[in-house]
């Protein structure tokens, strides 16, 4: 997955200061730990947290460890530790939007903010309203860059492929040419390219990355314009 980055300058690796003594989490407890009174949702939200974190820094080879990342102070939280701060809903949101678009290791929440409007759509439909391409209300209600995806399913050889693609483009020709160069004209050919996402296609739902659930599921209008070069594909590949 390939991204645009914000402008937002990263914080370097070195020279954090934990925001908190490190406990050793497999010393035995004491009396003296801090309670710290939560929900399940919340530690659903800092389970995915520490996930996205470990899965990007082993994708991009981040010389850092997670876990600092996890204790360390964040500009993103306003100074606190994601261990404290994503138990929350909205520093879960920015953490899983900064890993999963790979946007630095720290960033003004103004910034992962303006990615998202969490507004309902309008009245005449919003930006997860697909269909006809050719349609006069989605040329209204779309901008010059548009999300598109597709759902693909063919062979390849002794196998069946299915792939679902989306990426940020300002035509839907250019999606097809980016499927076209990845797993050739047949496929290509036969896709058929939408805006936005099939929120009801369940085959579309059980391959969307985590960071995407968070951009496409929900009352949610998102700034694709601040997105230029979103570019996702995820393959199943079975024997057939």
């Amino acid at each position: 997955m390939s991204v645009m980055m914000l402008d937002a300058k990263p914080v370097t690796p070195t020279g954090f200061t934990p925001a908190f003594e490190y406990l050793d989490p497999l010393d035995p407890d004491e009396d003296g730990d801090v309670v710290v009174p939560t929900t399940r949702r919340g530690l659903t939200r800092l389970a995915l947290v520490a996930a996205e974190t470990g899965a990007r820094f082993q994708r991009e080879r981040v010389l850092h460890d997670p876990m600092a990342w996890m204790l360390s102070p964040r500009r993103l939280f306003g100074g606190a530790a994601a261990i404290e701060a994503c138990l929350e809903r909205e520093p879960c949101l920015r953490a899983v939007l900064l890993h999963g678009l790979a946007l630095g290791l720290d960033a003004e929440p103004r910034q992962i903010d303006a990615l998202l409007c969490d507004a309902p759509p309008d009245a005449g439909g919003g930006f997860w309203e697909g269909g006809d391409l050719g349609s006069e209300p989605a040329r209204r209600r779309i901008g010059p860059l548009r999300l598109y995806s597709t759902l693909i399913v063919t062979t390849r050889g002794a196998e069946i492929l299915q792939m679902f693609h989306a990426s940020v483009a300002p035509s839907a020709s250019v999606v097809r040419e980016r499927i076209r160069s990845r797993i050739g004209a047949t496929a290509a050919a036969q896709a058929t390219i939408r805006v936005g996402v099939d929120l009801d296609c369940s085959a579309t739902l059980c391959m969307l990355p985590p960071v995407f659930r968070v951009l496409v599921e929900g009352d949610r209008r998102v700034r694709w314009s601040e997105m230029a070069g979103l570019d996702v594909t995820v393959e199943h590949r079975i024997p057939s």
